[in-house]
């Protein structure tokens, strides 16, 4: 026995050696690679609000192989399964690096050749004068709503307390002389608070929370029933918007990484619901968004941005 003990021992690492040889193969044939990008999916990710703020960690970048759950403007995340750095820009998880123009060059790319031109059907169009058609100026933007959501119909005008002008504890008025309205709430800018990430002195993102709107200053509108076509910014609110705390108006001063002239100081730069001129807002380009009391940030990263963010 102990002069066939080294063959024995021969034989058994001979077959350990096969054994670990056919593993290895088996386990590279069944490897499954993800596409590049996939677990940076922001479909999964929503913006938190309210009670989900609160979850959000004070300090420092989510460390995980998946997308958060939750996210608001400026959180990084770094992705372990592809070693790789993101922001979130208010909907998209993007590259947090010098790729970060590429990807949003291939995201327009993908949008203008998916997009389609939707035409209006001939019961969409009317004929000048006939009684169908929506009226124009200040009765235009509310033409969903009958005209006894704001007046009483027939008799002196008056505005309904139980309608929208009313609402929050105000107390509408209209100036027959300049035909304008003041102090209606549903032109109001209600007060509310706003969170993002930002790096603090260590240079660590850091969690921070910006009040806006309110009752006072600017949020005090005066819209004109004059008023033909898109009405003014400044009819329902400062333009650009400067009420409430210091935190939240830096973003309006029109020095945001520029002077007023810059792309990064217009409307359009940070809201889908909004385009400037010249640190100014021109008009509203979603009205949906706009008026859905959420604060809509999304801001279109540049590789130049990541000096500061």
């Amino acid at each position: 026995m102990n002069a066939n003990h080294p063959f024995t021992l021969v034989r058994f690492v001979i077959a350990l050696i096969g054994t670990a040889a056919f593993l290895s193969v088996v386990s590279c044939g069944e490897q499954s690679v993800s596409p590049q990008g996939s677990s940076a999916d922001s479909s999964n990710t929503t913006v938190a609000k309210g009670a989900d703020v609160s979850m959000l960690p004070i300090k420092g970048k989510l460390v995980s192989a998946v997308a958060p759950k939750k996210a608001v403007f400026g959180m990084i995340w770094f992705n372990t399964t592809e070693n790789r750095e993101y922001i979130f820009d208010g909907t998209l998880w993007v590259p947090h690096d010098q790729t970060v123009d590429d990807f949003y060059n291939s995201q327009a790319l993908i949008t203008k050749n998916t997009a389609k031109t939707v035409a209006l059907i001939q019961d969409e169009v009317c004929v000048d004068g006939d009684p169908a058609c929506t009226p124009t100026g200040a009765h235009a933007k509310h033409g969903s709503f009958a005209c006894s959501v704001c007046h009483k119909v027939a008799g002196r005008l008056v505005f309904d307390k139980t309608g929208p002008a009313y609402a929050a504890g105000s107390t509408p008025t209209f100036d027959a002389t300049a035909k304008t309205c003041s102090n209606v709430a549903c032109h109001g800018v209600p007060s509310g608070t706003f969170s993002y990430y930002f790096p603090g002195g260590d240079g660590e993102p850091a969690l921070n929370t910006v009040t806006y709107g309110g009752s006072t200053g600017s949020s005090q509108p005066t819209p004109s029933w004059y008023t033909t076509g898109a009405g003014a910014c400044g009819g329902c609110h400062g333009n650009p918007p400067r009420n409430g705390s210091s935190g939240s108006n830096v973003w309006h001063s029109g020095y945001h990484a520029g002077t007023p002239t810059s792309n990064t100081n217009q409307c359009q730069f940070c809201h889908p619901d909004a385009t400037g001129t010249n640190g100014q807002g021109v008009s509203i380009t979603n009205a949906a968004l706009h008026a859905d009391g959420t604060v809509n940030v999304q801001a279109r990263f540049t590789s130049a941005c990541f000096g500061c963010h």
